[in-house]
């Protein structure tokens, strides 16, 4: 089977345990969706540091969590391009445009380097804020608690439904790209990998083979200016496969031109 067909599958099997999670969250029959969410790793795992002596809370978020952001080490994003509910479902939201508007470079790769920014921003905010013990500065502008609690939802988490969906349409994957703060955890994992020399599972493009079309380039869901490089190391790569996919060389050829390492 098609890999890029394997992706998709185990992207809509997770969606719908999410939904069906998110349910039960809703019914009531979950408590609260610190449960479910992997930055609970954040929120409530440095907490424990800040406050020395107090209990985990959410030990199972906090362990998951922990292990996925310690699997970047050597596989990267792979939990953005594969598990994560939110980054499926905007995925499914860009689909929806005409693909003569789909597939080309909507931001800068100047203004691109900038907005990227902004995640790291965030998550600093929010691992001092849990540090502290006051995770309630942030956490009505959780996507996963206004989903999980929707019928308690508040002004402010309506406004980032509203950010993800409607900014997804026209930037794809906006919250992955610029505003995850778990996406910004995952990355400083990664540079801590390449400091110590821990080799990450990456994407290689062969410069002799390439004829230029550059459809990986502007498949990149995202943003990423793969241009003449060889080794794609952006730590921003979610592992998708895209630009393999789309590769205008014949199917025989593909593996010549762009290649998993």
């Amino acid at each position: 089977m098609d890999k890029f067909k394997i992706r998709k599958i185990i992207q809509y099997l997770f969606l719908g345990i999410s939904v069906a999670v998110f349910a039960l969250l809703i019914k009531g029959t979950f408590a609260i969706a610190h449960e479910f969410c992997p930055y609970s790793s954040v929120c409530f795992g440095i907490w424990k540091i800040g406050t020395k002596y107090a209990p985990f809370l959410f030990p199972a978020a906090v362990i998951v969590g922990t292990l996925i952001v310690i699997s970047s080490f050597f596989l990267g994003r792979w939990f953005c391009g594969y598990v994560c509910p939110i980054g499926t479902i905007q995925e499914l939201i860009y689909s929806t445009r005409g693909p003569k508007t789909r597939f080309r470079q909507l931001i800068s790769y100047k203004t691109h380097r900038v907005l990227n920014v902004v995640k790291y921003i965030i998550f600093s905010f929010t691992a001092i804020a849990a540090f502290f013990s006051v995770q309630y500065l942030y956490m009505k502008f959780c996507p996963i608690l206004a989903i999980g609690h929707i019928q308690t939802i508040t002004i402010t988490g309506i406004l980032i439904l509203v950010v993800i969906v409607a900014g997804g349409f026209f930037i794809e994957r906006l919250w992955c790209r610029y505003l995850c703060p778990y996406a910004a955890l995952m990355n400083i994992f990664q540079k801590i990998a390449d400091l110590l020399k821990i080799k990450r599972y990456k994407i290689f493009r062969n410069i002799h083979a390439s004829i230029n079309c550059f459809n990986c380039v502007n498949y990149c869901p995202m943003n990423i200016d793969i241009g003449y490089l060889e080794q794609i190391s952006d730590l921003n790569c979610i592992k998708c496969m895209r630009c393999v996919r789309q590769c205008s060389k014949s199917d025989k050829e593909k593996s010549k031109c762009i290649y998993r390492n």
